[in-house]
């Protein structure tokens, strides 16, 4: 055969000795910032040496219906050169095995033909393959010592193998993208992070950061002085401990900034732990380094408003990260390295050389705590990472890891008297009536109920023109449109009085003179309290934050262990000390002690020391989801939305912008109680679009309340949030 095709488009050829150097090329670039670049022009080259099959090349000629498994052979042809090629001959069979369906479980030497597993691909019949092998390419190699920093370990070892992957998939993609899109698709074109970092803080310094008028600005520009000043100190892992109010979300990025340019860093990444605080963020990071420049990714984000040619470039940067600035969730971030994928895991090479803030520490999963903590510390020694672990309750971690953070702010204790804004108060156990009756005496309040039922309680009794109930009830448009409202109150001094779950304790800037918490967790307690005298206008004494107690929630086992916590402090430190640094780390010491069993739950550290990619990806789950989404028709643009969907059409954009007006429901299994999605379907509230038993939507116009959203009984509280 005098020419072998790689890829074949409308009559046009790209050889596969052009596809393999071009795939290799970018390869190579892609895994050079944690020095494996030979190791990246190996697998690139080999990745589809199956392809030189004839049964490949009669298939892409449309002679066979079928080419067969192309990616086996070069997995094959490394895994048979361990002696000459070392660790990364398994590495390289784990990537190239992968490079299609994801990467495979190592499985056993007993494990046979035709099972999924590496030891199984390894042992299947591969015709032709004598003169497919003959076309390997086994130089140049990385030196098998250069291996060793990343192989104490399996995870380790794991670690490397998906960021080997992440090379060869992305530039898999991308070269192949480039020919069958003939060059058109655009992708790039942003400012590089000098001139990102130049645009900030000239923008810091116009608007004022830097020259501060009151008390508390002048306090906020000494947090993102020291900020700047010690992102110049040395990469590593950092922790950021400022008390709300204190602008932790700038100053962050004042040291991300700073680090970058110094260092060479590639990319800043900006990981936050809730879906609905992420628009806010986004849209000051925006509003600073321009909307061209910020990459959003998550599952809620929707470019189809934007402009033609950013939004193509900002949705093919969705695939790879390849933006300076990129904002994604908890979610996304952790199940990415942890993932086994293509789509999850194609991200991860642009993690390398970056700098990472984790925006609300405390809210690093629980469940997976151990393996969360194990990848950071990785990416921090060896894949040149810097990292800040960014709160106003900072968790008490250094025990659980084998680097020691370095804490940027100094005088914290002194830090937080500064801001000390409100005066606690504990009040014991209200009735709803009490409750209401005494928010009813103030012109604004806000009061933060631990679950929705517990708030439709509360609000049920003040329910008037002037009143206002926020919970994921409410669709995300929805709810932001009723966050304006509030915060337009509020900015007037009109009556203003509002029943909220958790949503609003995060992320969400307003300023109320008054606060109503229901006793949970004393990380919640804190960040609900945030909320109140955020600008320090009045006096700690005028700003009164009371602690309140219910009959339902006092027998409720929801948030138990956080309760028992939060009274061991309370206990020790005595309401007037609740917020210093001193009960926070207290609390956390006391938290992680008794979930200690809790950190690894899925038992994803066992699995490690199996090898077992695909098994890893399917558990490592962070919304372990009980709930069915319910699209509610809001408004016009909704209504053109719905029948897409009743159309059957699924495109990943329409989903996300689909995911503006959708609100999730609990469905659980019991015998007993039906769930409040099987009670909307049984009274026929709502109904499953055609063929879609996944997704269903609002057929009941009254089943949904412009006041209070979703008409059902849920008494989910932070869960749904993430």
């Amino acid at each position: 055969m005098d020419k072998f095709i790689g890829h074949l488009d409308d009559g046009r050829i790209q050889t596969l000795e052009e596809h393999l150097e071009g795939t290799a090329t970018l390869a190579g670039q892609f895994a050079r910032p944690f020095g494996m670049e030979e190791a990246g022009v190996l697998l690139g080259k080999n990745h589809d040496l199956g392809k030189y099959s004839f049964s490949f090349q009669a298939y892409i000629r449309g002679k066979k219906k079928r080419g067969g498994d192309h990616s086996t052979a070069g997995a094959r042809f490394l895994w048979e050169h361990r002696k000459t090629l070392g660790p990364q001959a398994l590495a390289g069979a784990f990537c190239i095995a992968g490079h299609h369906a994801g990467l495979p479980d190592a499985g056993t030497k007993t494990n046979q033909p035709g099972e999924k597993t590496l030891w199984g691909r390894m042992k299947n019949d591969i015709p032709e393959y004598d003169e497919i092998a003959a076309r390997g390419f086994l130089t140049p190699a990385v030196p098998a010592e250069r291996f060793k920093p990343f192989s104490k370990n399996p995870a380790d070892s794991m670690m490397l193998i998906r960021m080997l992957f992440s090379c060869l998939v992305d530039a898999d993609f991308l070269d192949t993208e480039k020919f069958m899109s003939a060059g058109t698709k655009i992708r790039g074109h942003f400012l590089s992070i000098p001139e990102l970092a130049e645009q900030f803080f000239f923008q810091l310094k116009t608007r004022g950061y830097l020259t501060p008028a009151n008390r508390i600005n002048k306090k906020r520009y000494e947090i993102l002085s020291r900020c700047m000043e010690k992102g110049e100190g040395e990469p590593g892992l950092y922790t950021l401990t400022v008390p709300t109010g204190g602008g932790k979300t700038i100053s962050s990025m004042a040291f991300a900034m700073k680090q970058a340019v110094k260092y060479h860093k590639q990319r800043i990444i900006y990981v936050i732990p809730y879906l609905s605080i992420i628009d806010q963020t986004a849209k000051n990071f925006k509003d600073l380094l321009g909307e061209e420049n910020v990459l959003e990714s998550h599952s809620s984000v929707n470019y189809d408003g934007t402009e033609e040619d950013l939004a193509d470039r900002m949705k093919l940067a969705s695939e790879n990260w390849d933006a300076p600035i990129v904002i994604t969730t908890n979610e996304q971030f952790w199940e990415s390295l942890y993932g086994s994928r293509t789509s999850k895991c194609r991200k991860l090479h642009n993690l390398a050389d970056s700098v990472i803030i984790f925006d609300e520490a405390q809210m690093m999963p629980l469940d997976f705590l151990t393996p969360c903590l194990k990848a950071l510390e990785e990416l921090v020694t060896q894949y040149g990472v810097s990292a800040v672990l960014c709160s106003a309750t900072q968790p008490a971690l250094s025990r659980y890891l084998t680097l020691k953070p370095r804490e940027i702010m100094e005088n914290i204790p002194d830090l937080y008297q500064f801001f000390n804004r409100v005066t606690w108060r504990f009040d014991g156990e209200r009735t709803y009536d009490d409750l209401a009756a005494q928010i009813k005496t103030h012109q604004q309040a806000l009061c933060i109920a631990s679950t929705k039922k517990e708030a439709m309680e509360i609000y049920s009794r003040l329910a008037d023109e002037d009143s206002f109930y926020l919970s994921t009830n409410l669709c995300p448009v929805h709810r932001m449109k009723v966050i304006d409202e509030i915060r337009r109150r509020l900015k007037e001094g009109s009556p203003c009085r509002v029943v909220s779950t958790s949503i609003i304790s995060v992320g969400v800037d307003v300023d109320f003179p008054v606060a109503y918490l229901e006793y949970t967790g004393l990380d919640s307690l804190i960040q609900g309290a945030g909320r109140c005298n955020r600008e320090g206008r009045k006096s700690p004494a005028e700003s009164l934050v009371h602690i309140f107690r219910t009959e339902k929630e006092m027998k409720s086992p929801f948030m138990k262990k956080e309760k028992q916590v939060t009274q061991l402090i309370l206990h020790l430190s005595g309401t007037e000390h609740l917020s210093e640094p001193a009960s926070i780390s207290s609390y956390y010491e006391e938290w992680y002690k008794n979930n200690e069993g809790n950190m690894d739950r899925k038992h994803i550290m066992e699995d490690i020391e199996k090898t077992a990619f695909r098994e890893i990806g399917q558990k490592f789950k962070l919304i372990q989801d009980s709930t069915r989404s319910v699209f509610i028709p809001l408004n016009g643009r909704a209504e053109e939305i719905l029948e897409k969907l009743r159309q059957g059409i699924r495109t990943r954009d329409l989903m996300r912008e689909a995911g503006q007006f959708i609100v999730n429901v609990a469905d659980y299994e019991n015998s007993h109680t039906p769930s409040p999605f099987a009670r909307l379907m049984n009274r026929g509230a709502i109904a499953w679009f055609p063929g879609d038993s996944e997704l269903a939507y609002l057929t009941d116009p009254k089943a949904y309340d412009d006041k209070t959203g979703l008409k059902t009984e849920e008494t989910e509280g932070l869960g749904i949030m993430w």
